[in-house]
C-alpha cells in the first residue's frame, strides 16, 4: 500500500521570468494541454495536479496569477499549489520541482511543506534562498537539495523585490 502526501507550495515568481518557464509551469499545473517545446523538467505529466478522485480534504488547488503589487514596481506571478502525491512520485518530485522553481523565485525563505496524509504535522518544509532550493524536517537543519547551494542563512520569509 502506498502512502499519499499533501504537498503545498506558495511563492511569487520574479518579474523577469521567461515565457517558456511560465508555459512549462502552466503545463505542470494542468492549465495547458501539452508539454512546451524544450521543457526543463524531465517529467512529461502534469506533476502538480491532484487527480479528481483523490480524497484530499478540501480538494486540490492550483493557480498561477499575474500580480501587480504597486503601480511603481514590476509585476510578478503568484504560484499556489495544494496537491495529493503518491510516495513514489513524491520522492522524485521533491528532488527536482523545488530546485526548478527556486531559480525564478522572488520569495526568499519558506515556500511550502509536505505531510503524510494521515499526519497532522509536516514531514518536510521547503525553502528558497538566492535561486537555490532547500528542505528540512520540522525542527531539523535546513539542507540544500543540490550540492551547489551555499549554506541556508535566512531568518525570515520575504519577497526580494
Amino acid at each position: 500500500m502506498s502512502l499519499h502526501y499533501e504537498w503545498t507550495l506558495s511563492l511569487r515568481l520574479r518579474p523577469d521570468v521567461p515565457a517558456s518557464f511560465l508555459d512549462e509551469v502552466r503545463f505542470h499545473l494542468g492549465l495547458a494541454e501539452q508539454v512546451p517545446k524544450d521543457p526543463e523538467l524531465e517529467i512529461d505529466w502534469p506533476c502538480l495536479v491532484t487527480e479528481p478522485d483523490d480524497a484530499l480534504p478540501g480538494g486540490g488547488v492550483r493557480s498561477l496569477i499575474a500580480q501587480q503589487p504597486f503601480s511603481n514596481r514590476p509585476g510578478s506571478f503568484g504560484l499556489f499549489v495544494r496537491t495529493f502525491v503518491l510516495d513514489d512520485a513524491m520522492y522524485e518530485l521533491i528532488t527536482v520541482v523545488p530546485a526548478w522553481l527556486a531559480r525564478w523565485s522572488l520569495t526568499q525563505g519558506w515556500i511550502g511543506q509536505a505531510r503524510e496524509e494521515l499526519s497532522l504535522h509536516p514531514w518536510l518544509n521547503f525553502y528558497v534562498q538566492d535561486g537555490h532550493a532547500y528542505a528540512a524536517e520540522p525542527g531539523g537543519s535546513v539542507e540544500p537539495l543540490d550540492g551547489t547551494a551555499p549554506p541556508f542563512t535566512l531568518r525570515q520569509t520575504s519577497d526580494s523585490a
